[in-house]
């Protein structure tokens, strides 16, 4: 089994709130944890508890009343997810998949996919098109 397969919820639900943080900015400004547990649809509680692990693990600043922002060790972890994210999105977008769909299901596999397999993706999706072309 490979590595991405390994990842537990744990690991997998970080990875959800550092990639939430970056989509809001967190990678240049603060952002309020209620933002954030609005987006994810969770308790302004859980939000807190969750970044506060995060930040004991180095991948957040914190301030009470300021909010969260992303250390360099999140924004390496949280733009790889987004990025990964993004590809499978415009990927699916490509083969036909309606925006809405294919935001649906790259939120969903994310977290499992490998950069292998995203790049695998991608490469056969254009030679698809590039034979669609002839």
């Amino acid at each position: 089994m490979s590595s991405h397969m390994r990842k537990d919820m744990s690991s997998m639900c970080s990875e959800e709130y550092l990639t939430t943080i970056y989509k809001k900015g967190g990678a240049e400004r603060w952002v309020r944890t209620g933002d954030i547990a609005k987006y994810l649809n969770i308790s302004p509680a859980s939000a807190t508890e969750a970044i506060q692990k995060l930040y004991k693990e180095g991948y957040v600043e914190y301030l009470s009343y300021k909010g969260v922002k992303l250390t360099q060790k999140g924004v390496e972890v949280a733009s790889c997810v987004a990025r990964k994210e993004r590809e499978v999105r415009e990927a699916l977008v490509k083969i036909g998949i309606s925006e809405g769909e294919a935001d649906e299901i790259a939120c969903l596999i994310e977290h499992r996919i490998s950069r292998e397999a995203v790049d695998k993706l991608k490469q056969f999706v254009e030679n698809c098109i590039q034979r669609q072309r002839w």
